[in-house]
């Protein structure tokens, strides 16, 4: 552990102590122990600690994910609020404890959950990738998302409009529109062109999405039961932008082997071929590259995430080299903005 880790443990550890022996009662009994930061990705902070009663002789391990960005207070509420709903509905999420959007405890709106103890799917997959346990984990993983998709959003449309953008579906067309206000210049004729070949899509029905479906998402309890963790970036709209966006996170950091299996495991599934994915492997596409390059020259923090993101992100060159290549070769465009972004960071990491 380094010296900034150690001081941030140390800074969060009084404070949420307190803040939980407010909530608890028996209050003088209840201590934390083994706190440590174990964020790994590029958004919320996360922290795994054990909440021990002594009165009773009780323990119970805990997550705190810490929500950075002015959209903070807003993310935090909706990742709560689905998961609470979710896990009331028997959905395959960890259960949510305590969700402070204030800033009395703690500088910035944090979340308290259950944690699930075993491995990643992703860490699942490294180990049985090349056996028949491989094809059985595809299928499971492709059975959680279409479960997702099938969920009935509509009979919890009541308690989903009290949660921050899960009120009402999201229209692709808006979306895009707003993300062409904040790239600026040189990204238009990617807009125009996706927004000119909208109206020959094939219109489907909205659903409730996860935003960031991936291996690395899914905790197998005990290598057994899943749990579907990080909901910041759930929303109601078209499935195919949630299935694009998992495909091109496995093709462009793993292989797109697992990417084509999962969109066939999820057809069969289906029992129907999904039309029109390569106009949503553009879209999911264009988004990456879209948020990368914000946050890069505008700064990760603003857009929600946490610190030091930015500089994990210069570090993933080959990563954003291949989202790249996927958008060009689906749309036929160049992207200018992102062909000297990629010149800068190749001759930062001396890649030239």
């Amino acid at each position: 552990m380094d010296n900034s880790t150690s001081w941030q443990i140390e800074s969060i550890a009084q404070p949420l102590l307190l803040y939980l022996q407010e909530r608890l009662s028996g209050r003088d009994n209840v201590v934390i122990k083994d706190l440590a930061r174990i964020t790994t990705g590029w958004e919320t902070e996360v922290y795994s600690f054990r909440l021990v009663d002594r009165g009773n002789e009780l323990s119970l391990d805990l997550i705190l994910r810490i929500y950075p960005g002015d959209d903070a207070q807003v993310k935090s509420q909706r990742e709560f609020g689905i998961m609470d709903l979710l896990k009331r509905s028997n959905f395959s999420v960890p259960a949510v404890f305590f969700l402070e959007t204030g800033t009395s405890r703690l500088p910035k709106p944090f979340m308290i959950m259950e944690r699930i103890w075993g491995p990643s799917l992703r860490e699942m997959f490294g180990s049985h990738m090349l056996d028949p346990k491989g094809a059985e984990l595809v299928a499971l993983f492709c059975r959680l998302f279409t479960d997702l998709h099938r969920w009935n959003w509509c009979e919890h449309a009541d308690a989903l409009a009290q949660i921050p953008s899960l009120s009402c579906p999201l229209h692709l067309p808006a979306e895009l529109e707003r993300w062409r206000k904040s790239g600026g210049s040189g990204w238009e004729p990617a807009f125009d062109l996706l927004l000119a070949q909208y109206p020959k899509i094939t219109c489907q029905s909205p659903c409730l999405t996860h935003g960031d479906f991936h291996p690395d998402n899914i905790i197998l309890e005990g290598g057994l039961k899943p749990y579907i963790i990080d909901w910041g970036g759930a929303r109601l709209q078209d499935f195919r932008i949630d299935l694009a966006w998992t495909m091109l996170l496995l093709g462009t950091y793993g292989s797109w082997e697992l990417g084509d299996m999962v969109l066939r495991q999820y057809e069969t599934i289906l029992g129907k071929a999904i039309p029109d994915m390569p106009y949503f492997l553009t879209v999911a596409a264009l988004k990456r590259l879209l948020s990368i390059y914000l946050s890069v020259t505008v700064g990760a923090e603003q857009l929600g995430m946490r610190e030091g993101a930015a500089a994990m992100m210069v570090k993933d060159l080959p990563h954003l080299q291949k989202v790249y290549e996927v958008f060009q070769d689906h749309a036929g465009v160049e992207l200018p903005p992102i062909r000297s972004l990629l010149d800068d960071m190749a001759a930062s990491t001396g890649n030239q």
